[in-house]
């Protein structure tokens, strides 16, 4: 009776020991710490627990970079641009025409600006330089809505752009571009147009002079080496020759929504019309943007899956060590889920720990990003994201967007309880008259 006492005692205890309960946590607890000569697997549980946690901490900083860098190029873009772009097929559409077609784009729910404006790639010239431009032809009015170029005036000023006669009518330039050509405030640039003139040598292009009223940058690289605005009305004249190119941008409130106002655009028009949006006109960023985001989630999945691999070893040396222990677990009454919730509690708090830590870094790394650029190019001594090869100033972007660390976290919690689950599942089909046979 005094032998039974102890197995009656054990079967009363695994009886009532809850899932998951004390008994089962403070067992867990133990093989998790247990030395080596314990037959425990610590240290491999610690480098199991750094793997994850680097892992998780690299997936959310360059998640965290990658929608800074996505956010930043597309306010650049958007904010020197509309989000769609509307042309009249017509050579020469009436003025009256196009003013009621705009203000009928306008009324579109949805649409907060709708306005005329020019658009020519030419050459410029400036102090024996020649350069690519980009001139776009644009009211004060509507160029001052763009923040993006009317609140990043390095130099100059908006307030007389598009005013003056001759040379003396200013238009805006691109910081880079002003900077390739020697420009400042006040200088004469020379603009190609498309048209030409007879003269007695033959067809020569017609050019202007313009002077500079302000320079400014946006900070998108391509758009400050080659943007250059002059007044809506001088556009027309200089490149058109007077006649109206039937050209209309549009600026939508939510540009998320943009595929849904193909159809409004088309019903509001009235007339035969050819639309684009900014995807088409940079469909090299906008693909390139949409391939990165989905292609580095899945490398760093994989990264995640990659790091747990430690775990799977250490849970199964763990369940190896421990044969005897879980064979008299299961002489005192302890059942297969019993010994299974042990197991994978030991090597799921690892992952659990590690995705948690991970998590922290990599919140406090993305949010310091600044600080971390700095260093690394005060150590290097040169710029770690120059200008003209990532097209974006003001340092390295990042952008924590919180529902992708919420998946993040839950993608670790469970890569890492599948990886514990199978050596757990191993542990409770260990057969314990087997493991007791030499003991």
């Amino acid at each position: 009776m005094n032998q039974a006492a102890p197995i009656d005692k054990g079967y009363k205890l695994a009886a009532h020991n809850k899932p998951f309960g004390q008994i089962e946590r403070d067992i867990a607890r133990r093989y998790l710490f247990a030395s080596k000569k314990q037959g425990g697997v610590s240290t491999i549980a610690w480098i199991s627990f750094a793997c994850i946690s680097l892992a998780i901490v690299a997936l959310i900083f360059i998640m965290s970079v990658m929608n800074g860098f996505r956010a930043t190029v597309l306010e650049l873009t958007l904010g020197t641009s509309g989000h769609m772009f509307v042309h009249v097929p017509s050579a020469n559409p009436s003025k009256d025409a196009v003013e009621q077609l705009e203000r009928r784009l306008a009324s579109i729910d949805g649409v907060d600006q709708a306005f005329q404006f020019t658009e020519n790639l030419t050459g410029v010239q400036a102090n024996n330089r020649i350069s690519l431009g980009h001139v776009i032809g644009i009211t004060p009015l509507n160029l001052g809505r763009y923040e993006a170029v009317s609140g990043q005036i390095t130099s100059g000023s908006l307030e007389e752009f598009g005013q003056g006669r001759g040379a003396n009518n200013q238009v805006a330039v691109g910081y880079y571009l002003a900077q390739q050509l020697g420009l400042q405030v006040g200088d004469i640039i020379v603009v190609f147009s498309g048209r030409t003139r007879s003269t007695v040598a033959g067809s020569a292009p017609i050019t202007k002079g313009y002077t500079v009223g302000a320079i400014f940058k946006t900070g998108l690289y391509t758009v400050d080496q080659t943007t250059i605005f002059m007044g809506y009305e001088q556009g027309v004249l200089f490149f058109e020759g007077g006649k109206n190119p039937g050209n209309i941008q549009i600026k939508l409130k939510d540009p998320d929504q943009i595929n849904s106002y193909y159809t409004p655009i088309r019903e509001a028009a009235e007339q035969p019309i050819f639309i684009e949006d900014w995807r088409d006109r940079d469909r090299n960023t906008a693909s390139a943007l949409r391939t990165e985001q989905i292609a580095m989630r899945a490398i760093f999945i994989v990264v995640v899956i990659i790091s747990t691999f430690p775990i799977l070893a250490a849970m199964t040396m763990l369940v190896k060590n421990k044969a005897r222990d879980i064979a008299i677990l299961r002489t005192i009454g302890a059942t297969r889920h019993n010994v299974m919730r042990i197991f994978f509690m030991t090597g799921a708090s690892i992952g659990v720990a590690g995705t948690i830590f991970g998590l922290i870094m990599g919140i406090i790394l993305a949010s310091n990003v600044g600080v971390i650029q700095a260093m690394i190019e005060f150590v290097t001594g040169r710029p770690l994201f120059p200008p003209d090869v990532y097209l974006i100033d003001g340092g390295i972007p990042a952008k924590i967007i919180w529902s992708e660390v919420v998946s993040v976290a839950l993608s670790g919690f469970l890569i890492s309880a599948i990886a514990t689950f199978f050596p757990a599942l191993n542990a409770s089909r260990i057969d314990p008259v087997e493991a007791l046979r030499y003991e």
